[in-house]
C-alpha cells in the first residue's frame, strides 16, 4: 500500500494520499488506475476527523487494521506540524502475516523555510 501526507499549497492545507498499490512509483499508479488513488484534505484547524481516517482502512482493503491505520496516520499528521514537514511518505506500507501494520520504506522532507525553527533537524546532519 501506499500512505502519505503532503501539503497541497494550492489548497492551503494537508492532504492524505494514499492507495492500496503501493511498492511503485504513485505517479505510475495514478496514470493506470486513477480509481485506486484516495485524498484526504485535512482542515488544518480541527485536524484529521475519525470517521474519514477510519475509512481510509475500507479504502486500502485492510478493515481489521482499522485502529493500527488510525493511529498512524494521527501520528503522521503530529509529526507533519511538529516538524515543519513538506511530505512524510510511506511506500510500501504492508500488513505482517502477525496482521500489524508495518512501514517497510519511507521518507519525510521538512520545509527548508522553516529550518530557523528546525535547527535541530539540520544540526543532527553535521
Amino acid at each position: 500500500m501506499y500512505l502519505s501526507l503532503t501539503l497541497d499549497r494550492a489548497g492551503g492545507a494537508p492532504v492524505f494520499i494514499y492507495s492500496p498499490a503501493g511498492g511503485m512509483n504513485i505517479e505510475d499508479v495514478a496514470e493506470k488506475d486513477p480509481t485506486k488513488i484516495f485524498k484526504l484534505r485535512i482542515n488544518p484547524f480541527a485536524g484529521p476527523g475519525l470517521d474519514e481516517l477510519m475509512a481510509a482502512a475500507e479504502h486500502l482493503g485492510i478493515p481489521e487494521q482499522r485502529d493500527q491505520l488510525v493511529w498512524l496516520m494521527k501520528s503522521m499528521y503530529e509529526c507533519f506540524w511538529d516538524n515543519d514537514c513538506d511530505m512524510i511518505e510511506i511506500n510500501p506500507l504492508v500488513t505482517t502475516k502477525q496482521g500489524k501494520l508495518l512501514a517497510a520504506d519511507s521518507k519525510i522532507t521538512i520545509d527548508d523555510n522553516a529550518s530557523y525553527r528546525q535547527k535541530h533537524h539540520r544540526d543532527a546532519e553535521d
